[in-house]
């Protein structure tokens, strides 16, 4: 700056030489003024960029309030702003690195959690979240032993160092599975089989939380752990199911139904077998994208603000329309998945969208491999989603307006349902 300083002396006593006119030398002094403020600004340091820990603190602190929370679509939302590559496997890194390092569970688990939510899969976390639990030998206590007569100190002896008792490993106990168990909304009546032609046998009163033992073939009607050793039925449709339900058995020594008493035979025509169904068993009888205010989003005028959801739902009904749990239902994305129908609300099973998938019926609620139309089209870009469906969403009102919104978008973010009807 100094050096600069002195050129600027010099030339303005060259232009005292020169006579050279006021106003000429005036912008000639602010020219060389910008110019080394321009320098100067160049010399300075930038903002450094964030740094490995600010990144590690911010994804641990939002995997901490998904771990309080539960809302995927909040964390989502979260990990968006950070403005990452790719969040999702820097979650499975840094839980790894977490591991590594020895860092306690309560460090390493609610990072865990929100990237096997998001869908990534690691070896290394799933043995973490899931140890196999190893066998201890008790540590057997040594019999006491009698002291010794004292000896003479001698002047050569030495005192041996005590030898260090190796420290245990805890085993950490592996969590029991949770049994599943009914809720009623409301009072129900209990049955003695499964099947309103059974006598009641109890009451289920509304809010009252009972283990469920059994489930009948269809796996519509659950058997409940009923005190005085009858046996106590309840219809799926009128209570909420708790935990989960694909370890539930068919239950054994279902009893036959109630004899009625027999009236005098009418005269009938032969019977007439029902024609057999065209198509596969389950049989896609609608899907449909969410609107706008469903997908968490809102309107501001004719403006659309996007919801930050990417669910895809599973509806799947009987041939009368009545809901079927324990029906599964496989998604196909990458590293195929499958949900059983009923763990997250009657007759449904439910999944994280990626970039869109396709979904199919692969087996009935008896375990029986079936056949199965596929749904396909849920996508989560706008491009990939028909013009009508945005429409009858809400995301634009016609060609134009569908057009400015595939440009700005909610990509990343739309939600689907899908219902399957079987067809026998």
């Amino acid at each position: 700056m100094n050096h600069q300083m002195q050129n600027i002396k010099g030339q303005l006593g060259g232009a005292r030489r020169r006579q050279v006119k006021p106003g000429i030398t005036a912008l000639c002094i602010l020219l060389v003024f910008a110019m080394i403020a321009t320098g100067c600004a160049k010399s300075r340091n930038t903002e450094p960029a964030v740094s490995p820990a600010a990144r590690a603190a911010s994804l641990r602190q939002i995997a901490a309030d998904y771990s309080r929370t539960g809302d995927l679509a909040q964390a989502q939302v979260a990990l968006d702003k950070l403005g990452l590559a790719n969040p999702t496997q820097l979650l499975v890194s840094q839980a790894e690195s977490d591991v590594s390092a020895g860092l306690s569970a309560s460090e390493i688990e609610p990072v865990a959690r929100l990237a096997e939510a998001l869908g990534a899969h690691s070896a290394k976390l799933i043995a973490y979240l899931e140890p196999t639990p190893t066998t201890v030998s008790p540590t057997a206590t040594p019999s006491p032993v009698p002291p010794s007569p004292t000896a003479a100190p001698s002047a050569t002896a030495t005192t041996e160092p005590p030898t260090a008792t190796p420290e245990q490993p805890t085993v950490m106990p592996t969590p029991e599975p949770q049994q599943p168990r009914a809720i009623a909304d409301s009072d129900v009546n209990l049955r003695g089989g499964p099947g309103k032609a059974y006598p009641t046998v109890g009451k289920l009163l509304a809010g009252q939380e009972v283990e469920i033992l059994g489930r009948n073939v269809s796996g519509d009607w659950w058997q409940l752990a009923w005190p005085g050793g009858k046996q106590a039925w309840v219809a799926g449709t009128v209570v909420q199911i708790l935990g989960p339900i694909d370890t539930v058995v068919v239950a054994k020594n279902i009893p036959a139904l109630p004899v009625r008493p027999t009236q005098a035979p009418r005269p009938t025509a032969a019977p007439t077998a029902p024609p057999k169904a065209v198509g596969p068993d389950f049989q896609v009888t609608n899907i449909r994208l969410w609107g706008v205010e469903e997908n968490g989003g809102y309107f501001d005028g004719p403006s659309v603000h996007c919801g930050g959801r990417r669910q895809l739902r599973v509806f799947v009904l009987d041939a009368a329309g009545n809901p079927l749990n324990g029906v599964t239902v496989k998604a196909v994305y990458g590293n195929q998945e499958e949900e059983v129908t009923g763990g997250k609300g009657t007759g449904m099973a439910e999944f994280i969208l990626g970039g869109g998938q396709d979904v199919f019926i692969v087996r009935d609620v008896d375990g029986r491999q079936v056949t199965s139309d596929y749904a396909r089209g849920m996508s989560t870009q706008p491009e990939g989603i028909a013009q009508d469906q945005l429409i009858a969403a809400g995301y634009c009102t016609d060609a134009a307006s569908c057009a400015y919104h595939v440009t700005q978008s909610c990509r990343g973010h739309y939600s689907w349902d899908v219902t399957y009807r079987r067809a026998y």
